[in-house]
C-alpha cells in the first residue's frame, strides 16, 4: 500500500500519470522504494485503535520521517468501561445458560419424575453457575481500561503432547512435549468441561 498527497491512497498497483508521464501499475512491484519516493509515493501503513475499546473517527495521514513512510492513523476515544464491562457480563451470562441449556432435559425429566439426573452431571451444573457467578465478579472489580484488556487478553501457556509415527504408519502421541504461547478471554475461557466430553489428547496442562 501507498499513499502521494497527490494521488492519494493506492492499496493495489494501477496505472498513474506523473508530470506528463504514464506509469504502468508495474512500477509497484518493480520500483526500489527509493524510484517511488523520487515519483512522490512512500509506502503507508494503517495504525487503527482496537476496536474492541475504542470508537474511531475520520482519518488523518501523517509522514514518518523515521521509517519513510505515511501513517494513516485514525482519531479515537476510549469507550466506556462501565458499558464495556456490562456488554462482558453479559457475555459470560449467555455462555452459562447455553451451557446449561444442553443438560437442561434431564432436570426435566427428574422433575416429572423419571430417572434421576446422574451425580457428576448435577456437580457439573453447579459449577458452570458458580463459575458464572465468579467471572461476573471478577469483571465486576476491573477498575479501568486497562484492566479490561488484560482481563481479555490474558497471556498463558499451553502444553501439549507432539506426536510420531511408528514404523507402521500409526500416530504415537507423547511422550514429547511442545509449550504455546496464546492469549484467552478469561470471560469466555476455562469453563468447565461437561461429563460427556471427550478429551482432547493432545493437551497436558496451561501454565
Amino acid at each position: 500500500m501507498w499513499y502521494s498527497p497527490s494521488h492519494g491512497l493506492i492499496k493495489t498497483p494501477r496505472a498513474i500519470s506523473k508530470d506528463g508521464v504514464d506509469y504502468p501499475p508495474q512500477i509497484f512491484r518493480k520500483f526500489s522504494k527509493a524510484e517511488l519516493a523520487n515519483l512522490g509515493f512512500h509506502p503507508a501503513r494503517l495504525s487503527v485503535a482496537d476496536h474492541r475499546y475504542y470508537n474511531t473517527s475520520g482519518e488523518e495521514y501523517n509522514f514518518d520521517a523515521a521509517t519513510n513512510e505515511w501513517v494513516i492513523s485514525y482519531g479515537s476515544s476510549a469507550k466506556s468501561v462501565d458499558d464495556l464491562k456490562v456488554q462482558m457480563k453479559s457475555k459470560v451470562k449467555s455462555i452459562a445458560s447455553s451451557t446449561l441449556a444442553h443438560s437442561d432435559w434431564m432436570t426435566h425429566r427428574e422433575s416429572d419424575g423419571g430417572t434421576a439426573m446422574p451425580a457428576d452431571w448435577k456437580t457439573y451444573r453447579a459449577d458452570v453457575r458458580a463459575m458464572s457467578n465468579t467471572k461476573e465478579a471478577e469483571i465486576d472489580a476491573l477498575a479501568d481500561l486497562d484492566a479490561v484488556k488484560a482481563y481479555q487478553n490474558d497471556p498463558i501457556v499451553e502444553v501439549r503432547y507432539t506426536s510420531t509415527y511408528d514404523v507402521d504408519g500409526s500416530e504415537v502421541i507423547g511422550p514429547g512435549t511442545k509449550s504455546h504461547n496464546i492469549e484467552v478471554d478469561k470471560g469466555t475461557f476455562g469453563w468447565p468441561n461437561a461429563p460427556d466430553v471427550e478429551a482432547d489428547p493432545y493437551h497436558v496442562r496451561y501454565e
